[in-house]
């Protein structure tokens, strides 16, 4: 049974531990950074009974400590980072000294000397650190990739990516009002890039130059990014966040090379079919696409997969780094082997 402890917001909190709960070897051995005082004001904003929220948070079942360091104390197999490592980046550092491994979402840093930082705190601890993108284990983006890997489409031309959500509202885009509210809007579009670099690189090999402008308005988040990648090809992702309105499709992705077009949008999704109202062929937490990040970190706790040796993959957060950076100082940007 490997023991775990998650990092996190409680909403992201919870919804991993619901999984790691379906699976017959992990368990949630404790909790961190689970803020159950801004829950309950949150509902008392609401005119909500504070009972049903205080019933919620404690249907974790697990031990909430107040610093991974103190939840380290016990026996721990490794630390699941909710949510992007970079908004955690003391707990990745602390098991990382302490030679545990973690698991996060990308990015692990948004500029240079916390990459750097992290990267060689990974190559000098027995532990390590694997941040992969949920969107790798879609069964849609892996029907992609397995398509451009077998030639479907032939040397890459452009891919292009749009990813559109309103601020308020349930599901994926309450992640990024909360990192929103912490960090700038520029941070917050390059920690969404992320997944979408994360994806390219993983079908398409290293981007080696990337060019982005993100704007913020009244009404919207705004980011336009533009990658070329080492070995030909060319990818622009546009990530839009709007306040009020929720426009269509969230999600459009289209690979088109010199021999073929492979693309899906929303309706795609298996998680989005729909007849009327009613959800179809939606799959069980533990197989969705986070449902399947977790138990390939769970297979390299156990040994059935090499672990890495120090942070895999490096390179989409790399990517992000010079990313944010373009954005901030409005141009392009070459990676070098010598710098993020």
């Amino acid at each position: 049974m490997k023991r775990i402890v998650a990092v996190g917001t409680e909403a992201a909190v919870r919804a991993h531990a619901e999984r790691y709960r379906r699976f017959d070897d992990a368990t949630v051995c404790g909790v961190v950074g689970v803020d159950f005082g801004s829950t309950v004001d949150r509902k008392r904003s609401v005119g909500t009974d504070d009972s049903a929220a205080r019933g919620e948070a404690d249907a974790l079942d697990a031990p909430r400590y107040e610093s991974l360091l103190e939840a380290l104390g016990a026996d721990v197999d490794g630390v699941d980072i909710c949510g992007p490592g970079v908004s955690h980046a003391d707990a990745l550092e602390t098991a990382l000294g302490a030679g545990v491994p973690v698991r996060c979402d990308p990015p692990i840093a948004l500029d240079a000397e916390q990459f750097d930082r992290l990267v060689s705190c990974a190559s000098g601890s027995e532990g390590w650190l694997v941040a992969r993108s949920p969107h790798r284990f879609s069964r849609m983006y892996d029907r992609l990739h397995s398509a451009v890997e077998s030639g479907g489409i032939g040397p890459i031309g452009v891919a292009r990516i749009e990813r559109t959500a309103p601020f308020d509202g349930p599901g994926w885009n309450v992640s990024y009002a909360e990192v929103r509210a912490v960090e700038g809007h520029t941070e917050a579009l390059c920690s969404v890039l992320a997944h979408d670099v994360d994806v390219l690189e993983w079908t398409f090999g290293p981007v080696e130059r990337v060019f982005v402008r993100a704007r913020e308005s009244e009404r919207c988040d705004h980011a336009h990014a533009v990658f070329a990648f080492r070995e030909g090809g060319r990818a622009t992702v546009e990530i839009r966040w709007h306040r009020t309105e929720t426009p269509t499709p969230r999600i459009g992705v289209e690979y088109s090379g010199k021999h073929g077009r492979l693309d899906f949008d929303e309706d795609d999704a298996s998680t989005a079919f729909r007849a009327g109202t009613t959800p179809l062929a939606v799959d069980p937490p533990e197989d969705d696409c986070r449902g399947r990040a977790l138990r390939a970190f769970l297979d390299r706790l156990g040994g059935t997969e090499a672990p890495p040796t120090n942070v895999a993959p490096a390179s989409p957060s790399r990517v992000v780094v010079a990313a944010r950076r373009s954005a901030v100082e409005n141009r392009p940007i070459t990676l070098t082997e010598e710098s993020p």
